[in-house]
């Protein structure tokens, strides 16, 4: 996964669709339609133009007497969904829509879901569906300490010479002997990697200023390879931190700065990002077993739950639940979060302290890096760090098969000798 893969995006765009409003009322946004009354059952929107994509919904409000007819021209048969869930449609063609098979008031709502997915190597097709992805900084793939596209200063003059992604920044041939760029900042500039690529020629130099408000030591960039740039601290007049491309009069190379991200293989979440799994499969027994790194914890937040959208049950487990908390059937316990990266619950056990389920049944939602998604798409408790792998089991894994799951399976090196008790 990259993380142009975790944006969260869209195959389709539903409000540049035709919206036949005389056949019935529709509220239409860029991915969901609600249909709240019915004239006749025809489409009331429906896809008009080329090209027809492969679509992904999910589908709520239905019921055997009145639900969702998917119709599209040239021959296809109708789909008729009488139940709530996730459908996919593929090869679709003219007048691809949807109308219902009532004429009266309902209230059902198709709601597409995103192209980008965190996939389930499992076989079992659980797959996550992303939101809020911004593929920069900490949403997305690592964390990164800049974006290069919005905090950098470069004079106009030498825009030509220089070329910019969110995570990295070339100087050009010809680019005049000045600053490649500038930090906007005037507070701290934290300490970072950058791989630096094409030098033949050139000679360059980061500039900042050290504890004392003095210059430090210039770091010489002479040559291809992995470079840590120490922090620059903030002093009254910031200015002049940065990259200068330092040869006698202009530089000759095509050379590319690459920032290298801390928690590189993982997926990182800011407060506003989350990933969820639909018609996920009902628990009664589970062990879950995560690499997961938090960097705010706080009162409100949770790492990974299974409350259905509508709030009203808590599912099997809210695993990591604000600061001080974790729920296993609706059971509330008091626990202190494990320091160590790699972390497990049971239904009765949190890290190897007893927890107390309760009596509540399961929902079909898993939600990764919040409590909730909601009805109205709004995240609840979010979570912000890191995780890797995530490993869901439908039953109580007893502390020697945990042990040997962390070992085998969850890192890559030995972590502890396996438990046999």
């Amino acid at each position: 996964m990259t993380n142009f893969d975790v944006i969260e995006a869209y195959i389709e765009d539903f409000t540049k669709w035709a919206y036949r409003n005389s056949r019935g009322t529709a509220k239409i946004t860029n991915n969901t339609i609600v249909i709240t009354s019915v004239v006749e059952t025809n489409n009331i929107v429906e896809d008009d133009s080329k090209p027809y994509s492969d679509l992904t919904i999910r589908v709520t409000g239905v019921t055997e007497n009145k639900h969702l007819i998917v119709r599209q021209g040239r021959g296809k048969p109708e789909t008729h969904i009488k139940k709530d869930g996730v459908y996919t449609f593929k090869d679709n063609n003219l007048y691809f829509g949807f109308g219902v098979s009532v004429i009266g008031e309902c209230n059902i709502t198709i709601t597409q879901l995103p192209t980008s997915i965190l996939k389930d190597f499992s076989g079992n097709g659980n797959h996550a569906y992303l939101y809020g992805g911004k593929g920069k900084l900490n949403s997305g793939m690592g964390v990164y300490k800049f974006d290069f596209l919005s905090d950098l200063l470069i004079n106009s003059a030498y825009l030509p010479y220089t070329e910019r992604q969110y995570d990295s920044i070339c100087s050009l041939a010809g680019h005049p002997n000045s600053w490649l760029f500038q930090y906007k900042s005037l507070t701290d500039i934290p300490t970072f990697k950058v791989e630096v690529k094409g030098i033949v020629n050139d000679r360059f130099v980061y500039r900042y200023y050290d504890e004392n408000g003095n210059r430090g030591k210039e770091i010489i960039i002479n040559k291809d390879g992995i470079y840590e740039l120490p922090i620059s601290y903030s002093v009254e007049n910031n200015t002049g931190v940065g990259i200068v491309c330092n040869n006698n009069n202009i530089c000759q190379d095509n050379v590319c700065f690459t920032q290298i991200p801390d928690y590189p293989n993982q997926l990182c979440y800011d407060g506003s990002m989350c990933a969820v799994v639909y018609e996920f499969p009902i628990l009664t027994d589970y062990t879950i077993i995560a690499d997961r790194t938090w960097f705010n914890i706080r009162d409100i937040s949770c790492f990974i739950g299974k409350r259905n959208t509508s709030g009203d049950n808590l599912g099997a487990f809210e695993f990591e639940f604000r600061a001080n908390r974790t729920f296993s059937f609706g059971g509330s316990n008091v626990i202190i979060f494990a320091d160590n990266n790699i972390v497990y619950q049971t239904k009765n056990s949190y890290n190897g302290t007893e927890i107390k389920p309760g009596s509540l049944d399961d929902t079909d939602v898993l939600i990764i890096g919040a409590a909730q998604r909601n009805v109205n798409n709004k995240i609840q408790d979010p979570y912000i760090g890191c995780h890797g792998n995530i490993l869901l089991f439908n039953r109580s894994l007893t502390e020697y098969e945990i042990s040997w799951v962390k070992n085998n399976m969850m890192c890559s090196k030995q972590q502890e000798h396996d438990i046999d008790l």
